[in-house]
């Protein structure tokens, strides 16, 4: 396999294997995620995620719904290499979770 690399699950160790792929793994654009936190179930925002979804093909959503401090909720992740876009998508999000009767909360931003 030309493009397959098998690295150990041990950080240390996969550290110095990734060390000998210098040269061979070759770089792309860095990609960006926002996180934003709606206190509302997937089923009361599917159809405006879907939506939104849609309207930024651009930017990869997902969702995962979680339970802490006694609430139900749900985790919108995106993702994308173009920054405006990713903007874009989480404005657009947001307005799909404050439309739905939540108010959207800021969780991240990585790289």
């Amino acid at each position: 396999m030309e493009n397959v690399f098998v690295m150990a699950g041990i950080p240390s160790i996969m550290q110095a294997m990734l060390s000998t792929l210098e040269g061979a793994i070759e770089g792309g654009a860095v990609v960006r995620s926002r996180s934003i936190v709606a206190y509302l179930s997937e089923g009361q925002i599917a159809t405006g995620l879907t939506a939104a979804q849609a309207r930024h093909p651009n930017v990869d959503l997902g969702s995962y719904p979680f339970y802490r401090a006694d609430r139900y909720g749900t985790m919108l992740v995106l993702r994308s290499a173009n920054v405006d876009a990713l903007e874009r998508a989480a404005a657009d999000v947001k307005a799909v979770v404050a439309a739905a009767g939540g108010e959207p909360e800021e969780a991240s931003e990585t790289r």
